[in-house]
């Protein structure tokens, strides 16, 4: 509650031993092992894959998915930005900026303007507070198929000819992270990929033919 530190993430520190209240700076540098907080593992708890293949008259739909779940990752960091570089450099800021810290509305978002830092630091980047959940269920990838009956390949002086076409990379189906209902900020139709910490790769579009001679 300092007046020069409103508006800044700080590190807890250690327990003051005469009045039981945790000490917090700018620096975690120098504090004991105690001040750490396990945040969860990386490596996902539970991997699970589902292929399913259907076929129906030399028509073929095949789907692919995958879950990910039980771990973490750090993503989505509200970084804190100093005032002197905004007067210096004016720039287009992030949007949870919307959302920043002020006497009136005390949020976790850095501060801005008058109450942002005055010593730039890592703690949004690597303290718990943007750790997320990881856990996501996705299509890999869905590919049509057409075979074409053996009297037509053989009308054209092949054994067989098969037609695909494939989908890779969809939107997650479902994350277990959403920053449109976590971050009010955020638009609703926010798509969170926990495999790029992001935004979801671009869907790429494969159309090929497979002919046997």
């Amino acid at each position: 509650d300092k007046e020069d530190s409103r508006g800044m993430t700080l590190w807890y520190g250690k327990v003051n031993e005469e009045t039981g209240e945790r000490t917090v700076s700018t620096s975690a540098g120098g504090q004991s092992v105690d001040v750490l907080t396990y945040s969860g593992q990386a490596d996902p708890v539970v991997i699970a894959g589902l292929d399913n293949r259907f076929e129906w008259n030399g028509f073929s739909l095949s789907i692919l998915m995958a879950y990910y779940g039980g771990h973490k990752m750090r993503a989505l960091a509200e970084d804190e930005i100093m005032a002197d570089v905004i007067q210096r450099s004016p720039t287009a800021l992030p949007q949870y900026f919307t959302n920043a810290w002020t006497p009136e509305k005390p949020t976790l978002t850095p501060g801005i303007g008058r109450y942002s830092t005055t010593g730039h630091g890592s703690e949004p980047t690597h303290s718990d507070i943007s750790v997320r959940d990881a856990s996501f269920l996705k299509i890999r990838n869905i590919v049509f198929g057409y075979e074409l009956p053996e009297k037509w390949a053989h009308a054209i002086k092949v054994d067989r000819v098969n037609v695909q076409f494939q989908i890779d990379n969809l939107p997650p189906v479902w994350t277990a992270f959403r920053p449109g209902k976590e971050m009010s900020y955020y638009s609703k139709s926010a798509i969170f990929d926990p495999e790029t910490g992001g935004a979801p790769q671009r869907s790429s579009y494969i159309f090929g033919v497979h002919i046997n001679f």
